[in-house]
């Protein structure tokens, strides 16, 4: 079992690998959704309030913490003992890590209503993000760019809400840089950012090992893009490989509630996820996920292997236990490995 084979590695030690995060940021409030003295704790309830003419509801703040796509996948690294560089929109002092940070401007905002399952978040997007490009992270670095595109593992993330991203790209291909591992999680796509992105990443190709790191509304965007239509399972093999050869990608990798799966050149992997009951909320652990993944990979295990560190790290932080670390993953593992 892969489980297995990972709480071994983890017990060995992990060899550090260099890691760049980028470009967002936002600032998450958590709430709970009340109606009256009742607390809504559905999506479908909410919307029943709504059609019965329900017209003001109330939050109750819960927690604040620091957030984004970039900012989660720099923490997961860190906490797992990497050298992480993260450069995004953090003009916010929420973001006080200690490892190394750049900021290009303001962040978002984000008002997460916790519910039982499928949290909904409303945010009040940073213009500074919507109008970032290539220019604004050449800016601001403290060394080379090419010290930060060589880096094992570049993580970008959010392309959803980053305009600037595809042409971001060409940018860095025009720097010819000798790369690692080019991790893409690109948050909620519709159909027309899908085909744009697949249009943008053959420019990474040459230079690095392109992951594209999804869940399953985002991987049947991407099939739809890559001309597959509308298909019942985005993680079925054809349909990965499809999106694999339009993306000109390395693997295309699909973490669903029931297995992580990859597609990759050597075919298709899965590796179920781990069952642990949901505490607080899910969200920021697919980011966790593609972090794991992507420094995996990096530091040279094999896709079974890093995709069960991906799941891990997940199931860490949707169980309650907050980011994983080398030696409380190990523990969660052994304690919520299949038998």
């Amino acid at each position: 079992m892969p489980y297995d084979a990972l709480v071994a590695r983890l017990g060995s030690g992990l060899d550090p690998v260099r890691v760049g995060t980028f470009p967002d940021g936002s600032v998450d409030h958590y709430y709970r959704l009340r109606d009256g003295d009742a607390t809504i704790t559905s999506r479908a309830a909410f919307a029943a309030a709504v059609a019965e003419g329900r017209d003001s509801f109330t939050l109750d703040h819960v927690t604040t913490d620091a957030g984004g796509q970039a900012v989660n996948a720099a923490r997961q690294a860190a906490a797992l003992g990497d050298d992480v560089a993260l450069v995004g929109h953090l003009d916010h002092p929420i973001f006080d890590f200690d490892f190394e940070t750049v900021s290009m401007g303001a962040p978002a905002r984000v008002r997460v209503c916790l519910f039982d399952a499928d949290d909904v978040m409303l945010v009040e997007e940073s213009s500074d993000l919507d109008a970032w490009s290539f220019a604004d992270l050449l800016e601001v670095l403290p060394e080379p760019v090419e010290d930060f595109l060589e880096r094992d593992v570049l993580c970008c993330t959010n392309w959803a809400s980053t305009p600037g991203l595809g042409d971001a790209m060409w940018n860095i291909d025009a720097y010819d840089p000798d790369g690692g591992v080019f991790c893409v999680d690109p948050g909620p796509l519709t159909t027309a950012g899908a085909r744009d992105l697949l249009s943008a990443l053959p420019a990474l190709g040459d230079a690095y090992d392109v992951v594209v790191s999804v869940n399953d509304d985002e991987a049947a965007r991407l099939a739809e893009a890559a001309d597959e239509g509308a298909v019942d399972d985005p993680t079925g093999a054809a349909t990965l490989d499809a999106v694999r050869t339009a993306a000109g990608a390395t693997g295309i990798v699909v973490h669903g509630e029931e297995a992580a799966v990859a597609a990759t050149p050597d075919g298709r992997v899965s590796v179920p996820t781990l069952d642990v009951s949901r505490a607080l909320t899910e969200t920021g652990a697919g980011d966790r996920f593609s972090a794991a993944l992507a420094r995996s990979l990096a530091a040279g295990w094999d896709w079974t292997l890093a995709l069960a560190a991906g799941n891990a790290c997940a199931a860490h932080y949707v169980s309650g236990q907050g980011t994983a670390t080398r030696e409380t993953l190990a523990a969660h593992v052994e304690t919520h490995r299949p038998p």
